[in-house]
């Protein structure tokens, strides 16, 4: 293999390759072969600092390198070593090559017929004149990029929501990019550009999987489940990322979101906002070292302990020390187990350890002396002078670059770039130690990063005069110790000459005594042997021993003794039987079982000075032993008690300096007497002295009287107070509009043992982004609830001003229909055989009615369609359209639909054939579950169409053509709509049954104008119609097959079209069914569309609309008719007067309740002979007293007795929703019709209320 050339070996390779040279250091790319040099944007990928280079990379340390495959973005690797020095990175799996997805033609396509076109004056981002020079080149350069090579298009051709979209990304503050189509092209704006680094601008365009192919994969599956469920829950994800920006690789943190495009069009898309979180992370992270080391630290007692703490504190933070040496600038004294400082000029340093440096380095010695002209020496020499954390960087030169280059693989695994010298200072002379630590090699040493060293090097410093004031602490007791040893010796000197002189000062001895006792000093004699032989009171009292001699004990007073200080008592003891005279400290135990109490609680034991002297004979034998206690347990407390309190207030004081939140003291004045730097940021107060803040000039002005109002409060009750107010300092939002700052205030008062205020404490907070977000999400909900109001009332007002109108024209056509019925009747009874020019005149003028009757209703009843496609349009919107699954015949559905139109082809010489395919023999499909209604309804505007548009053309021709499949696989030629995404399979539901699963096709040819291609892009568009001739000829909502569409993709089918213009069209759709076991045919008018119901009956009654409504049999009614519109009132009225009918009339609600007063109903009739009632016929909408407050009023009186028995009502509206209907019947409405209706229709409504109350005695009848 050494003479075989590895690129020549691996260029021939199809595969994309690279070779990597492991024996440089650090490792780079030798070779790129040339079928990677085919993918330029691969290639050029591979310099990046990425995930992918962490992964072959030798020198990382991520846990990916040990893996043999990795997947970066939409590409697979493998890796593999060759000849123990090459590297061979090769691509196994990358995405297919294709020219374009059909899915994508099909996308542009939809886009193109669902997405408004720009206007040719609308202003968007790429027309309008900006003036920001910044956003002004990011704008040039994003109409740079080749669109057209992506799913979204050239720019010219963008739809109006497209470049809106783009607009107000470009306009956005905040980094936010769109990832658009089904490759997820991202687009970003300018801000997005500055936090992308080096990949800025080059991503623009592509790819979010070849942009950020660190997240490709998580990116992918939330984006996804997004699209598929429109609104799923996409919450934040962190990502750690290396960028390449300012120059270098930058460790970086970001927050992203994605959120799904909905509303905007057919947009297919996400918009994902990226929030840079780096400084939060750092800050967490640097934070979490220095408590670390703070409570490390607290536990060294010396300095080998403290030198130590240091390195078990900065060794996990890998990252922001990736190496670190120590040397101690000190002489050190052992003195038993301990090592100390000791001050000294000696410029000598030693090494105390090292991290991520072998042992043994050449350029860091075990000893340094900082005098010799070595770089090291040097710079630690120059830190010192400075006294502060000096900066070493590579390039410089000033250290060994050894130090740099020469470490272990720690962190990142880069060499370090830079060092910094800290000296270990205990005060402003005394250094006593350095450490060399070497800095984050992928973030800058900027600010924060100096700040965070900073506040590093004053630990250091604190942390080491602490163990400096230990040390001199146990220095000082020894120097005490020293003392008391040479005081006792002194003592026992007197104690001596006192003894030998005792005959002679017996007094002198009582009066000592008595000063003793007096002052608290316990004296004690012991014999040699261990009993107590004299003890004074004050003895007796510190030690708890028994006050009873005679039975003493010997040594009986260790049981007393502080169980730690035993053993020093018994050493002072042997000390004084051998001669010698002692002094010390000992506790003393307060309670009989108080041995491990705990070193620092008092509460336990009682500190005593303790002297004894040995009493001799004139030989110089030991008898006994005389002493004293001296009580020094106040002396010990306040120590303690001084220590801790000096700690508490540095804590204290740290704390109220780093926190974001401002702390203050106020007096009983309410001036400030203490505040922290964050209080002046938070109230926007200038950084002054004390005695110059006037915290009232801060506050804003509206909010300035219920501040003090608070601030009463707080004086007057004994508890925390909350509030909140604003301040005059302005804060800026997310949406760049100024307020004054918000503020959350806490405060309590203080008082002394009179109940009197002597300071008030409290913090405030910054709250202005939470007071921000809860203003836009009460705004947002109060939007929602707007919208959703109004459109109510556009249904409600749609619904009434259209139906009104249609009961009078209905019910004029069936006075006309009734009255030439009659006229006819005579004609053909031969009654004007004596004048047959009136005869044929008569005739014709029947023929004439009964032509305009026609007119009428057929314009009626496309009215009364307009409404229903609106209604369902409501429900679809509102999703309470549902589908009710029943058991039919295919071939009977097929049979009913020919015979609803088979009517109107006549009329309109349309040849109309049906035709069942034998497609569903062969699958042997006789019964179907389906929903009958839903399917007729898509049929019925078909049929209606293809017969509108053929009834012109000189070949009518139209026919229904019924086939099925196992498949969706739709008719060969149609262009069908592409479908939305469906949640769940609905077949699965128990009503569908267990039946195989079949797709019922339905195709309707005919031979009409045709279209052409723009006509079809709109065709199946809510409120859209092919061409506004249409319009004009035929009339229509541009509904039906907008719901057609929709209605079929609800049932899981879709639908299409075929069209040539001028030769005819051919439509097809299809639904997803299951097939059933024969049973019971239902019948398909059930539920069925007001038309399907009509035609239906048409069919079992050809002559209902050919020859004249026959006269319906007289019920005798007594009815009273509260209407407020005078035409449908009068209408109504004389219809039902024709029938045989008693009518009364009222024109509102309160003419209605006076109506009903002459009635027999009213308990106290206001005439003598009341009138019978059989039913009212109830308006809702009405002035002075509408339909629902009458019917309410009417049930009142009927509970009070005013009116006897139960008065029937029927509601008649134009509103024909259930909730109204529902609304109605619970204001005491008894049924409801819905306009218009015709009489017969009417007829049987009271006739089914009036025979359900048949058995009551209140039913009036005629």
């Amino acid at each position: 293999m050494q003479t075989v050339d590895i690129r020549g070996l691996y260029d021939e390779d199809p595969r994309p390759t690279f070779v990597v040279d492991c024996d440089d250091q650090p490792a780079g790319i030798y070779h790129v072969n040339s079928a990677l040099l085919d993918l330029p944007h691969l290639a050029l990928s591979l310099h990046a600092h990425n995930a992918l280079r962490d992964w072959w990379d030798p020198s990382s340390r991520v846990a990916s390198r040990h893996q043999q495959e990795f997947r970066h973005g939409r590409y697979r690797w493998a890796k593999f070593t060759a000849c123990q020095r090459w590297l061979i990175i090769t691509l196994i799996e990358q995405p297919p090559q294709t020219e374009e997805p059909k899915g994508h033609l099909q996308q542009s396509s939809q886009l193109a017929r669902v997405a408004s076109p720009l206007h040719p004056h609308a202003e968007t981002i790429f027309t309008v004149k900006i003036q920001s020079p910044e956003l002004r080149e990011h704008i040039e350069r994003l109409q740079k990029v080749d669109w057209g090579r992506t799913s979204l298009g050239p720019i010219a051709g963008w739809s109006y929501e497209l470049n809106l979209l783009v607009t107000t990304l470009m306009l956005e503050t905040r980094p936010t990019a769109i990832f658009l189509g089904f490759d997820h092209i991202i687009v970003y704006n300018l801000a997005y550009g500055a936090v992308s680094g080096s990949r800025h601008p080059a991503i623009l365009g592509q790819s979010i999987l070849d942009a950020w192919p660190e997240v490709a994969d998580p990116v992918s599956t939330t984006m996804e489940r997004s699209q598929q469920t429109r609104f799923a829950d996409t919450p934040e994800k962190e990502y750690h990322f290396m960028i390449e920006r300012n120059g270098f690789v930058e460790e970086s943190f970001f927050m992203w979101s994605l959120i799904s495009l909905v509303g905007v069009g057919q947009i297919n898309g996400m918009y994902s906002i990226v929030t840079e979180v780096t400084k939060q992370r750092l800050l967490e992270r640097r934070v979490n070292a220095l408590l670390r080391f703070g409570q490390l630290s607290s536990e060294a007692v010396d300095a080998k302990a403290f030198w130590k703490s240091i390195r078990e504190a900065i060794y996990p933070s890998e990252y922001d020390f990736p190496a670190a040496v120590l040397y101690s600038h000190c002489e050190v004294e052992t003195t038993g187990s301990a090592v100390t400082y000791s001050k000294t000029t000696s410029r000598n340093c030693s090494l105390e350890w090292t991290i991520g440096y072998r042992v043994n380095h050449p350029d860091i010695p075990q000893k340094l002396d900082l005098e010799q002209d070595l770089p090291l020496g040097r710079a630690i020499a120059g830190s010192a002078k400075k006294g502060v954390a000096t900066l070493y960087r590579h390039e410089d030169g000033r250290l060994p670059s050894t130090l740099f280059t020469d470490v272990e693989k720690r962190g990142f695994g880069d060499p370090c770039k830079a060092m910094l010298i800290i000296p270990v200072r205990t005060s402003n002379e005394t250094i006593t130690g350095y450490i060399i630590v070497g800095l984050n090699t992928r973030r800058p040493y900027d600010t924060e990063y100096q700040d965070w060293i900073e506040v590093f090097s004053n630990l250091l410093g604190t942390s080491a005069a602490s163990v400096a004031l230990h040390e001199e602490e146990v220095r000082n007791r020894k120097r005490q110790e020293e003392e008391a040893a040479r005081d006792r010796e002194a003592l026992s000197a007197e104690v001596a000459v006192l003894a030998q002189e005792a005959s002679d000062v017996t007094e002198k001895l009582s009066n000592f005594y008595q000063l003793a006792n007096a002052v608290g000093l316990g004296y004690f004699e012991f014999a040699i042997s261990g009993e107590l032989v004299h003890a004074n009171e004050a003895f007796f009292h510190q030690t708890g021993h028994p006050r009873d001699l005679s039975n003493s004990r010997p040594f009986a007073f260790l049981e007393h003794v502080y169980g730690p200080d035993r053993e020093l008592a018994t050493e002072h003891w042997r000390m004084s039987a051998s001669g010698k005279s002692t002094t010390y400290e000992m506790r003393w135990k307060k309670k009989p079982n108080a041995d491990t109490g705990s070193e620092d609680d008092t509460r336990d034991y009682l500190w005593t000075l303790t002297a004894c002297v040995p009493i001799k004979t004139e030989d110089g034998i030991v008898t006994g032993i005389f002493g004293c206690n001296t009580d020094i347990s106040g002396q010990k407390e306040a120590t303690r008690i001084a220590l801790l309190r000096v700690e508490a207030e540095r804590r204290l004081a740290s704390f109220t300096q780093t926190a974001p939140v401002g702390f203050y003291q106020c007096d009983s004045d309410l001036k400030i007497q203490y505040c922290n730097d964050q209080w002046f940021n938070i109230v926007g107060h200038p950084i002054t002295d004390i005695s110059a803040i006037d915290w009232t000039s801060r506050i804003y002005q509206d909010d300035l009287e219920a501040v003090t109002i608070d601030s009463h409060i707080v004086m007057q009750v004994n508890k925390l107070h909350t509030f909140s107010f604003r301040v005059k300092k302005l804060w800026t939002g997310p949406d760049d509009l100024s307020t004054p700052t918000w503020v959350l205030a806490t405060a309590t008062a203080h008082r002394d043992k009179d109940g009197q205020v002597v300071s008030v404490m409290g913090t405030l907070t910054d709250v202005s982004q939470l007071k921000w977000a809860e203003a836009i999400q009460r705004s947002r909900v109060e939007e929602a609830l707007e919208s959703k109001r109004q459109q109510e009332n556009f249904i409600d007002m749609t619904s009434h001003e259209m139906r009104n109108p249609l009961s009078a024209m209905v019910q004029c056509a069936d006075s006309i229909s009734s009255a030439l019925a009659e006229m006819e009747a005579a004609i053909n009874d031969n009654a004007l055989t004596t004048q047959p020019s009136l005869q044929t005149k008569i005739k014709d003028l029947v023929g004439t009615s009964i032509d305009a009757i026609d007119t009428i209703q057929a314009c009626a009843t496309h009215q009364k369609r307009i409404v229903d496609d609106i209604l369902t349009l409501s429900k679809l919107d509102s999703k309470l359209l549902v589908i009710s699954p029943i058991t039919v015949q295919p071939d009977a559905l097929l049979q009913d639909s020919y015979k609803m139109f088979k009517e109107e082809a006549n009329k309109a010489r349309v040849s109309l054939r049906v035709h069942s395919d034998a497609s569903l023999k062969d699958l042997q499909i006789d019964y179907a579950i389906l929903d009958p209604s839903r399917v007729l309804q898509v049929l019925i505007n078909l049929l209606t169409n293809a017969i509108k548009f053929t009834r012109t053309q000189p070949v009518r021709k139209v026919g229904v053509i019924m086939s099925a499949t196992r498949e969706p696989a739709g008719r060969s030629g149609i262009e069908y709509v592409p479908q939305k995404a469906l949640s769940q399979d609905f077949l699965d539901e128990q009503e569908w049954g267990s039946g195989e699963v079949f797709y019922l096709h339905f195709t309707v040819t005919d031979t009409g104008c045709g279209l052409t291609t723009e006509q079809k892009n709109k065709l199946f568009l809510r409120f859209s119609q092919a061409s506004p001739k249409t319009h004009v000829q035929y009339g229509g909502s541009g509904l039906g097959l907008f719901i057609s569409r929709e209605l079929t993709e609800m049932q899981g089918g879709g639908i299409g079209v075929q069209s040539t213009q001028g030769v005819g069209s051919i439509f097809s759709f299809y639904v997803k069914s299951r097939s059933a076991a024969p049973g019971r045919r239902n019948s398909t008018t059930f539920n069925l569309p007001s038309r399907a119901k009509s035609h239906i009956i048409q069919d079992k009654q050809p002559m209902l609309l050919e020859t004249a409504t026959p006269p319906l049999p007289s019920p005798k009614y007594h009815i009273l008719v509260v209407e407020d519109n005078l035409i449908n009132q009068r209408v109504l009225c004389n219809q039902l007067k024709k029938i045989g009918c008693t009518v009364q009339v009222a024109n509102h609600g309160r003419e209605a309740l006076a109506e009903l007063a002459k009635t027999k109903y009213w308990k106290q009739p206001a005439i003598s002979e009341p009138h019978d009632l059989s039913v009212v016929l109830m308006d809702v909408e009405m002035p002075v007293m509408d339909g629902m407050t009458c019917a309410r009023k009417i049930r009142s009186l009927q509970e009070s007795g005013d009116i006897t028995g139960h008065v029937p009502i029927i509601a008649v509206s134009a509103n024909a929703r259930r909730e109204q209907i529902e609304q109605a019947k619970g204001a005491g409405m008894d049924d409801a019709i819905s306009k218009p209706f015709r009489i017969p229709e009417l007829l049987n409504v009271i006739d089914t209320l009036l025979s359900g109350n048949a058995g009551g005695g209140n039913v009036r009848r005629g």
